[in-house]
């Protein structure tokens, strides 16, 4: 018998969901749900982030077996997440953006993965746009060559196979649906073992929003865990629906956050002249794309 929303039998997977005012996209995803896990049992927590679109009306009528937490205010994707991480059951707890819709088969197999692979703290699916193409999310950890050869960054659009951007989205080039191990994963579809959410501790809530997945993973395989891609479970996500608030702004916010995370991993002394200089190039990078999404117009996505 297929599992229904909060079956607690076995109780295999924790779905934790952060919401904002995602209304039709967060019914999306919950209604994909069921196709992804047929054969595990699960519950869902939705943390609400203050939305007012009718969200929880929504959640309260149509899905009275998801747990609903309001937060009342926008708290962010790390705080709202380890609110629900701190209800969660399952031996195995899954990160899901509400603009995600899970393809067939997709968490089974990273249960699947993650029960037979001990030493694996982090399972993610191949994240997919729209048009099923590879998003990229599967990566090495940062350098400061990001900076010009990100993910989205004009010369990695310009020169997709230059060898620092090559060096960095690490999963673009594997072909096949053999998992392969990675430095970290995005937080848009991200499962977790508990025991090295024991070890690593929560995510850390001094990230408002970006880079909390990347931090994340690097305290998972510090504490002795692997994190692994599993291509063969695949997602689709809508990336930026669930970001909210003005494209200026994430860019802002993506850009101290990047700061953070270099400054904890690579400058943690706070007299440390390379927090200066990253510091300085960031501001005028955010700077640069804040002043060119106000021109255009954007609204939200994915600011790098």
């Amino acid at each position: 018998m297929t599992p229904e929303i909060g079956d607690p039998v076995a109780h295999a997977l924790s779905v934790l969901v952060v919401s904002f005012n995602t209304r039709d996209l967060l019914g999306a995803c919950l209604r994909s749900l069921p196709a992804g896990l047929r054969r595990h049992g699960y519950e869902v927590i939705v943390a609400d982030n203050g939305s007012n679109d009718g969200s929880v009306a929504m959640l309260r009528r149509d899905w009275p077996s998801v747990t609903v937490l309001e937060l009342g205010a926008n708290l962010g994707f790390a705080r709202a997440t380890n609110r629900a991480l701190a209800h969660a059951r399952g031996r195995h707890a899954l990160l899901l953006n509400s603009d995600a819709e899970i393809q067939p088969e997709a968490l089974d197999r990273l249960v699947d993965f993650l029960d037979a692979t001990p030493s694996a703290g982090v399972a993610a699916p191949r994240l997919l746009n729209t048009d099923l193409s590879d998003q990229g999310t599967a990566r090495a950890f940062p350098t400061p060559a990001v900076v010009l050869f990100g993910r989205r960054s004009p010369l990695t659009r310009l020169f997709p196979r230059n060898r620092w951007s090559r060096r960095y989205l690490v999963g673009r080039d594997r072909a096949g649906d053999r998992p392969f191990e990675v430095d970290w994963v995005s937080g848009a579809c991200m499962m977790v073992r508990r025991e090295a959410v024991a070890a690593a501790g929560p995510l850390d809530e001094g990230f408002f929003m970006y880079w909390e997945d990347a931090d994340w993973c690097r305290r998972i395989k510090t504490s002795g865990y692997h994190v692994y891609c599993v291509p063969g479970a695949r997602v689709i996500h809508h990336e930026g629906g669930s970001s909210g608030g003005r494209r200026a702004r994430l860019v802002w916010t993506f850009h101290r956050s990047a700061y953070r995370y270099f400054a904890k991993h690579h400058a943690p002394q706070p007299w440390n002249p390379l927090r200066a200089v990253v510091g300085a190039g960031l501001t005028v990078r955010a700077a640069l794309l804040a002043a060119v999404s106000v021109l255009r117009g954007h609204r939200p996505g994915r600011p790098a």
